[in-house]
């Protein structure tokens, strides 16, 4: 039977309680695919969430549909034709069909990347990959998303083609319906900016519930729209300027530059050469998979060649400053996290000559080359490398045209086995003058997680099928050390272990601001080979000023990261969440605790308009000075280009 409405008020109110009604079903299809991840504390937080979902659900419904409202209230007599009608349900079906899609597709997406999708996904669109291949995998595999998706759709369509709008009445006053789209639209305003006062931002979800449970109540649609509504980045002045370059000051000053210079009489011909350094940076590496940093007794572990390469290594407490690929390969290169929305290399702020680690090390005559296994221009990789200064980039077309190569190694989806791959790395290597700098970035352990024939009853996904692809990828590295091992510049070599973002979480420790972000962090040494466990968190961004007195340089670097050389005990680690961001650090006390410290949004000081105060804070008094210092120095020096060391 059709519900039929005997005026386009209540025509319209019947609209948009549907699309609501729809949106509200999305969001539960993601909160019951992501329960794993979510935790609710108390019964305070359920019944914020509840009217959260109400608020952030009418404003976005209202947001997109607010075209919708205006042609279905102007009091215009074609309202009644047919082609008019038509016009303004495709104004309806099309925001509509935007907000079901990306929720739906954020059900299955957000365990990987623990962001909402936002403006950013138009950056991904053209250069992400293979999705032609993608999409079929992605409807099997997380099948969920994808079912219960269409059926809300579905449903969706079917009640919507029910309401209709009767027959015009004749004695319809103009004046009446003036009125009408006053109030009408002057309800439909007041819905979208979320009551009264300011207009509701996506961090204003915090009223509702903690930070780390804002997906819980905002939505994909409404990110993505808000996000593209505003800049990038915006300036934040926590504190006078002064303050935060006492608390913090991005530019590293390297051991070596702080020391009285030493004359070296050495003639070059008998000078040692410095270290080669080898980055080893392994898709989606969470340390949930290692048995380096679990030690429950009979805990399992997918890495046993690691496991056995750490007693001869330092193992740090690795964190990833983001979640994606690309935030992660610039933060280990550059020093420069991603604090936004948009990866920072896609962003409008990014720098054609930023420093880096190859461009110091191609200043003391390095050879430098990033190894990337997936098809070439794959997220604008070699792009990037380019620009931070990596005089090579071999990807899947420099590895087939090896004589080595078989089409086999080709995993069919996203590019080359790792074992395969690995191989290829130290024979390349293998031709390169000393010292150099050799960045690998592998590619099995990304869904779908394919392994090679050879191997699948070797490995074994258990909980999860990224688990068969660390254990195949764990076996590559062996293979990958045996064979270095017989190359002459092994010895001379220092080799960096790492991740660039972690992978699904599985077990509940790995949930919540302090576990979302570990990543291994091992550092092996071939010309000292001695264990050590530090207890100090090693973030991305503290890779390029390490790395820089590690191999004794004097160049001073800009990073958002610390050396551990010059602050062995105490390290922290800074990553942008949903609307937020969020501090894990080294207690003073005890590092192997933790301290967890969140700001989130953002209002005038009540005692200086140029300064700003957050809407949500947790953690210490000194925390959140030094977490605002640090944010502070960011945004001055990303939106300011000023992102070289003076």
């Amino acid at each position: 039977m059709k519900k039929k409405a005997h005026n386009t008020y209540f025509y319209l109110l019947y609209k948009l309680l549907l699309a609501f009604g729809a949106l509200e079903a999305m969001q539960i299809l993601f909160h019951v695919a992501n329960s794993h991840i979510f935790h609710l504390e108390s019964f305070g937080e359920w019944t914020g969430l509840l009217w959260g979902n109400i608020v952030f659900g009418l404003a976005t419904v209202c947001m997109v549909l607010m075209p919708f409202a205006v042609l279905m209230l102007l009091p215009l007599d074609i309202r009644w034709k047919r082609w008019y009608r038509i016009i303004t349900e495709v104004f309806y079906i099309v925001p509509m069909l935007f907000l079901l899609v990306a929720r739906a597709a954020d059900s299955a997406y957000y365990q990987y990347t623990y962001h909402m999708l936002s403006n950013e996904i138009f950056a991904y669109l053209g250069n992400s990959g293979p999705m032609d291949k993608m999409i079929p995998h992605f409807m099997v595999n997380y099948w969920y998303a994808f079912v219960f998706g269409i059926l809300i759709i579905v449903a969706f369509f079917v009640v919507n083609h029910r309401i209709r709008l009767a027959k015009r009445n004749p004695n319809t006053v103009m004046a009446n319906e003036l009125i009408g789209l006053g109030a009408g639209l002057l309800v439909v305003w007041f819905l979208m900016r979320g009551g009264f006062g300011p207009f509701i931002q996506p961090e204003d979800a915090t009223r509702y519930c903690q930070p780390k449970n804002i997906p819980l109540v905002s939505n994909s649609g409404y990110n993505i729209v808000r996000t593209l509504m505003r800049p990038q980045l915006e300036q934040h002045n926590y504190m006078p300027q002064r303050t935060a370059d006492q608390l913090f000051f991005p530019e590293n000053i390297p051991l070596a530059a702080k020391t009285a210079p030493v004359l070296d009489t050495t003639p070059d011909s008998l000078r040692a050469l410095p270290p080669n350094v080898v980055l080893i940076i392994v898709e989606s590496f969470g340390q949930e998979y290692s048995g380096i940093y679990n030690h429950q007794p009979g805990a399992d572990t997918r890495t046993p060649f690691l496991d056995s390469l750490a007693r001869y290594s330092t193992v740090y407490q690795g964190r990833s400053n983001g979640k994606r690929s690309i935030e992660g390969i610039t933060a280990i290169n550059t020093g420069i996290p991603t604090w936004m929305y948009v990866p920072f290399v896609n962003s409008t702020y990014r720098n054609d000559s930023i420093q880096g680690i190859p461009t110091v090390l191609n200043h003391h005559g390095y050879h430098t080359a990033f190894f990337h296994g997936s098809h070439n221009g794959v997220m604008d990789f070699d792009k990037v490398c380019q620009r931070i200064g990596y005089k090579e980039y071999l990807g899947k077309n420099e590895f087939e045209a090896d004589p080595k190569s078989r089409p086999e190694d080709f995993d069919g989806v996203w590019g080359i086995y790792d074992e395969p791959f690995l191989q290829y790395v130290v024979r390349r290597t293998s031709t390169f003058r000393q010292p150099f700098l050799t960045t690998v970035f592998t590619v099995t352990s990304h869904d779908p997680f394919p392994i090679p024939d050879q191997y699948k009853d070797r490995f074994h996904e258990g909980p999860h099928p990224i688990l068969k692809c660390v254990e195949y990828m764990d076996n590559a590295l062996r293979k990958f050390f045996d064979e270095a091992r017989r190359q002459p510049w092994f010895s001379n070599t220092i080799f960096i272990i790492t991740g660039d973002h972690s992978g699904p979480g599985i077990t509940p420790e790995y949930h919540g601001y302090d576990g979302w972000y570990r990543i291994p962090m091992v550092v092996f040494d071939a010309r000292n080979p001695q264990g050590r466990v530090s207890q100090r968190i090693v973030q991305q961004t503290d890779l390029l000023p390490s790395i820089v007195d590690w191999l004794g340089f004097n160049d001073r670097t800009l990073a958002f990261g610390q050396s551990v050389m010059q602050n062995p005990e105490q390290g922290w680690q800074i990553y942008f969440g949903n609307d937020y961001f969020c501090m894990v650090s080294n207690n003073p006390s005890n590092p192997a605790l933790h301290d967890i410290t969140v700001i989130s949004g953002m209002r005038r000081d009540d005692t200086d308009e140029h300064l700003l105060q957050c809407t949500y804070e947790e953690g210490t008094p000194e925390n959140l000075r030094f977490l605002k210092a640090v944010l502070q120095q960011y945004f001055e020096r990303v939106i300011g280009n000023k992102l070289t060391a003076q």
